[in-house]
């Protein structure tokens, strides 16, 4: 086996989530106080415990844990294996000295030839195009790809940063993991969350950032007076997240839209799934008709409401947030509610706590929706105080985009629920609405045909597709 060539420096590069992970809760370290804790950092790559280190983070790769040191770099990944042939990471181009984990799901990997699996795609068409490789890849997912020939690292996130990504740059090392967390324990001070939709490139021998580029360039011209093309990319969407899976998702179904289009798609595609509704917050009447209306393959269950039982669980085994939800257009601020007091967290908790002792493995959450096609108002009217518009589309949509919760705010703080609740009980999240494709055609929309409706797009869907919801009213998952 080849041998990478000799670096004199410490880097620790770490991907935490579904695919890699090493995570540690906050309240515990690696050394007793403050100046033992930083001071580890200097040494942390040749003394870590690494079982002690990854001990909650296996719960999000239940399947197999594997770690390389190579030169000094620690590279470790924890596998939830769901998609095509049981693949270990990281992966490893001995010859060309590359190094790659990731988080997440590739759904073109074919595209790039004939992969086991869809990450295996990544490392071959990076020595094809380079970092413009990052951008042909369709998914959700955040990587880390160490080319040791060129002196680069490059980080990785999709247009909507579904799969989180921190890293810290002190004292000649980088550490890069899915959680906060877990780079703090390594004894990096100031830990930095990569933005969506951004490939940072680092000179791995200066540790300073040579090239930032974009993931996706969505295109803001509003031209399309059809919602045809955006049904059919939805529909594409629920495809390729159910394609060539071993498992049968699920979701939680409430009376609204963004659960009722992803619910009303897979029995159009006869796609088999498994329903979860919360008893006493949802229009009961809808429910019960959403429920007879399940393809042959899927069932619904009933769930009695005891979200709040789970406010221990969240305290005790997941990783530490608080929700930074804002508006552009007013003074509203919600920036220190953590997930084990939100009522949401609670009850997606209790959802995945059944269907993880089900079996169930994939959940299709209905999250950016609310962001995207309706900004959380309708024709100026602000449905809740974080509303950055009221949902009132310009003619000139460059002069509000990107609109605060586009990228964060809401989109943020939910997604960060999703990814850390669903993921400690070792759940994969994959976000139908998130699909830049989804987005790209809802922003070519005329803005006539966005403000028609509350939530147009899907309101056009479920009406052609014969399927009951409730009418303006923004309802539960």
């Amino acid at each position: 086996m080849k041998k990478f060539l000799g670096y004199t420096f410490v880097i620790t590069i770490l991907l935490l989530s579904i695919k890699v992970d090493y995570r540690l809760v906050s309240d515990i370290y690696c050394c007793k106080d403050d100046h033992d804790y930083y001071a580890h950092a200097e040494t942390i790559a040749e003394d870590f415990d690494f079982d002690y280190t990854n001990h909650y983070m296996k719960f999000r790769g239940p399947d197999a844990t594997n770690s390389i040191d190579v030169n000094g770099y620690t590279v470790a990944h924890n596998i939830l294996s769901i998609t095509g042939e049981f693949t270990m990471q990281p992966f490893v181009d001995y010859d060309n000295e590359i190094v790659c984990v990731y988080n997440g799901q590739i759904y073109n990997y074919d595209d790039f030839g004939e992969f086991g699996s869809d990450g295996e795609c990544i490392i071959p068409t990076y020595k094809k195009f380079g970092e413009r490789a990052f951008v042909t890849l369709d998914g959700e997912f955040a990587i880390v790809l160490a080319d040791f020939k060129n002196n680069l690292l490059h980080l990785v996130t999709d247009p909507f940063a579904t799969k989180p990504l921190w890293y810290g740059i002190e004292n000649g090392k980088i550490g890069v993991a899915s959680y906060e967390s877990a780079v703090k324990s390594l004894g990096f001070r100031n830990v930095v969350k990569q933005d969506a939709n951004k490939i940072l490139t680092f000179n791995l021998e200066t540790k300073e950032l040579v090239n930032e580029m974009t993931t996706y360039e969505f295109v803001l011209h509003q031209f399309s007076e059809s919602f045809d093309g955006w049904i059919a990319a939805f529909k594409e969407s629920i495809r390729k997240r159910t394609r060539g899976i071993r498992e049968k998702v699920f979701i939680g179904l409430s009376s609204g839209y963004d659960s009722g289009g992803i619910a009303c798609e897979l029995n159009e595609q006869n796609i088999p799934y498994k329903a979860y509704a919360v008893v006493g917050h949802e229009n009961q009447d809808i429910l019960n008709e959403r429920f007879s209306m399940f393809n042959m393959n899927s069932t619904g269950e009933y769930l009695q409401d005891n979200r709040w039982a789970h406010k221990d669980y969240i305290n005790k085994n997941v990783e530490e947030f608080k929700y930074r939800i804002y508006s552009s257009s007013s003074d509203y601020n919600e920036f220190n509610t953590r997930l084990q007091d939100d009522n949401g967290s609670c009850g997606l908790s209790m959802i995945c706590d059944t269907a993880r002792k089900e079996g169930h493995k994939i959940y299709l959450s209905g999250s950016g929706s609310d962001e995207i096609f309706s900004d959380y108002g309708f024709g100026g009217e602000k449905k809740f105080a974080h509303s950055n518009f009221g949902g009132l589309f310009p003619e000139d949509l460059s002069t509000i985009f990107p609109w605060a919760s586009f990228y964060g705010s809401t989109m943020v703080s939910y997604l960060a629920k999703e990814e850390y609740v669903a993921g400690s009980y070792g759940i994969e999240t994959r976000y139908p609405y998130l699909d830049k494709y989804v987005v790209q055609e809802f922003l070519s929309l005329t803005h006539t045909l966005k403000n028609s409706k509350y939530k147009s797009v899907l309101d056009e869907y479920l009406t052609r597709s014969n399927y009951p919801f409730e009418k303006n009213i923004k309802r539960g998952f």
